[in-house]
C-alpha cells in the first residue's frame, strides 16, 4: 500500500513556499496587489494522481496591470488574463519531461520540492512577471499616447507563460480602449 504524500505536500506549501511568498509581498491567498491597481496571483492546483500516494500539482500564475484590470471590469475580459501560464518544473521534479505538472513522489522529497518551488518563484518567476508588467505598463502608455513602441526591450522568456501584450495589433479591442480612455481623461482635464 502506497503512503499518501499529501500531508507532506501541504506542509511544504505552508512551511516553505508561503513564507517566501509573504516575503515577496504576497498575501495569504498568494495574491499581491501592485501600486498601479494591478495584481499578481500564484495558485497551486492539484492535478489527478499520477500514481497511488503521489501528488501531482501545477503552479499557475496570472498577472495584470491596473489598466488591464480596469478594462477587464468594463468589458468582462479576465481580470488577471494579461499574463498567464504555468511554471514548468525543472528536470526531476515533473511528471515527465515537457510536462507542466510537478510530481511529488515521496514525503522525503517534499523539502527539496519546497526549496525548488521557492527558489523558482522568488528568483525567476516573480521578477519575470514584474518585468512583464513593467513592459506592459510602458506599452500601454505608448499606445494610449500614440507613440512608437518598437524600442521597448522584450520581456524575459518564461517558459509556459504567455503575455497577451505580445500579440497586440492596431485593431485589438484593448488598444481601442486604451486610446479612448486616454482621450476621455484628456477631455475631462
Amino acid at each position: 500500500m502506497a503512503v499518501d504524500v499529501r500531508p507532506a505536500y501541504e506542509a511544504m506549501l505552508a512551511a516553505q513556499v508561503a513564507p517566501r511568498l509573504r516575503a515577496l509581498g504576497f498575501a495569504g491567498d498568494h495574491r499581491r496587489r501592485e501600486a498601479d491597481g494591478g495584481a499578481i496571483a500564484i495558485d497551486f492546483v492539484g492535478e489527478g494522481a499520477t500514481f497511488p500516494g503521489q501528488v501531482a500539482f501545477a503552479i499557475e500564475v496570472r498577472a495584470a496591470t491596473g489598466h488591464w484590470m480596469a478594462y477587464a471590469r468594463e468589458t468582462g475580459a479576465g481580470e488577471l488574463a494579461q499574463v498567464w501560464g504555468r511554471v514548468a518544473p525543472p528536470a526531476g521534479f515533473g511528471f515527465h519531461r515537457g510536462s507542466d505538472d510537478w510530481n511529488l513522489r515521496t514525503a522525503a522529497d517534499a523539502p527539496g520540492y519546497g526549496a525548488e518551488v521557492s527558489r523558482l518563484l522568488s528568483d525567476v518567476v516573480v521578477p519575470g512577471l514584474e518585468r512583464h508588467l513593467a513592459l506592459n505598463a510602458a506599452l500601454e502608455r505608448a499606445v494610449a499616447e500614440g507613440q512608437a513602441v518598437a524600442a521597448f526591450e522584450p520581456p524575459p522568456a518564461l517558459p509556459g507563460i504567455i503575455n497577451r501584450m505580445s500579440y497586440l495589433g492596431p485593431d485589438d479591442p484593448y488598444v481601442s480602449w486604451l486610446r479612448s480612455a486616454t482621450a476621455s481623461r484628456t477631455r475631462s482635464d
